[in-house]
């Protein structure tokens, strides 16, 4: 039995080609969403031990590089407190910000989407005003978030126990009930 010779072999590669590609396309768009939330966090203890000291240790993954900049820029008035870093810690830290952010060099596809999701020029400070965190916490009552035990959007590790470890996956989900 021979090919078809209108058809063609060339055609025929191109169209093997275009069915796979269109099938690791349709793979890779789905993937995220069965995929367990799981953020790079930066190797060692330092980010944890500043960063963490006072508030979650925030997977660097939730917010483009030029937000971690402009954050780690203005360590004198973070937020209210003067969180300042001596210069070996605050360029450590920042290279590590950068190199795990939304759109650093580890992005994987969900964290490339949270960063496509901002405008361009955005410099977003706050990980609870992104649309992604909107998006995945906006069934979330204002009763759940002032419970003794949460008290803000932004205590992650209150409900999301591996937090700390970049880790969001639904099945740790724990959220404290009501007093």
């Amino acid at each position: 039995m021979s090919a078809d010779p209108g058809f063609g072999v060339g055609r025929l590669h191109l169209l093997l080609l275009v069915s796979v590609l269109g099938v690791v396309g349709a793979w890779l768009m789905a993937a995220p969403a069965e995929m367990p939330a799981q953020f790079p966090m930066p190797a060692g203890k330092v980010y944890v031990n500043e960063c963490g000291s006072c508030h979650t240790a925030f997977a660097p993954g939730l917010l483009p590089a030029r937000s971690w900049r402009r954050m780690m820029a203005e360590l004198e008035d973070h937020f209210g407190e003067d969180a300042s870093l001596d210069e070996p810690q605050y360029f450590a830290i920042l290279k590590e910000l950068e190199t795990l952010a939304s759109d650093g060099s580890y992005a994987d596809m969900r964290m490339r989407r949270i960063s496509a999701a901002l405008p361009e020029d955005a410099e977003p400070q706050r990980i609870t005003g992104t649309s992604y965190f909107k998006k995945l916490h906006g069934q979330v009552s204002e009763a759940v978030w002032k419970r003794k035990k949460i008290q803000a959007p932004s205590n992650c590790v209150a409900c999301h126990l591996q937090a700390n470890k970049g880790r969001f996956a639904e099945l740790e989900i724990r959220v404290p009930p009501a007093p």
